[in-house]
């Protein structure tokens, strides 16, 4: 009895690891299948901008662009900002570091091709940022938020940062100086050239892109992060 009883439990787990197997052979492609039809995320994201300009520089308010706007799929994103003949662009893909710019006015185009070294050139705060939380929080766009201080590494100067983590997003240029492992940032002051910038996260829709929005458009000549940083005011 022992000896047919062991047989019979042999062959029942042998019956169950082949019903295993059979159901994993089934299910394994569909799996995959499902995987590899699972949607890229992809969306708009529409930012406001405010500047904190002294009166000696009020006028020039008219040239700032007061708007940002990122379309974003998977890890791509392009970053616009416009306002009258100029424009702005900024195509990046994170996971090669890829960082083109793409500047835009009347009297000329040029595309300015960034390697990863000379990112941190394009940085409000060179050598990052030391983040102290708050106890604020907020709603910003519908999103929970809690606030930060940040001290610029470089200089010690204070501003402050909101970052929610009921979101997930791909980093774009707008948000790339931040430590992303506190969440999204959905609202952050820093200083561009001695002038307070804050720019606030407005509204965020999961739509299509539109076609060709990643790629560089013709006319545009190309230029050296140097030669770039070399040119006349007013160029």
């Amino acid at each position: 009895m022992r000896i047919g009883g062991q047989f019979l439990i042999n062959l029942r787990h042998n019956n169950y690891a082949m019903y295993k197997t059979l159901i994993l052979a089934i299910l394994l492609p569909l799996l995959l299948t499902a995987c590899s039809n699972k949607p890229i995320k992809q969306g708009k994201i529409t930012y406001a901008i405010s500047y904190q300009l002294p009166d000696s520089l009020s006028r020039y308010a008219a040239y700032l662009p007061t708007q940002a706007i990122v379309y974003f799929k998977g890890d791509s994103t392009v970053t616009i900002q416009q306002q009258g003949d100029e424009a702005t662009t900024v195509i990046s893909y994170q996971p090669t570091s890829f960082l083109r710019v793409l500047l835009h006015s009347a009297a000329a185009s040029y595309q300015v091709d960034y390697a990863r070294s000379e990112q941190s050139t394009l940085l409000p705060a060179p050598l990052g940022y030391h983040y102290m939380p708050k106890k604020d929080s907020a709603s910003i766009a519908g999103y929970r938020a809690s606030k930060y201080e940040i001290e610029d590494k470089g200089t010690g100067l204070i501003s402050e940062i909101w970052y929610s983590k009921k979101l997930t997003l791909p980093v774009n240029y707008l948000t790339m100086p931040f430590d992303t492992t506190y969440g999204v940032a959905v609202k952050f002051t820093t200083k561009q050239n001695e002038i307070p910038v804050t720019t606030t996260l407005k509204e965020i829709k999961f739509e299509a892109v539109p076609d060709g929005v990643f790629a560089t458009p013709p006319g545009y000549s190309k230029i050296t992060p140097q030669q770039f940083k070399d040119m006349p005011v007013g160029n």
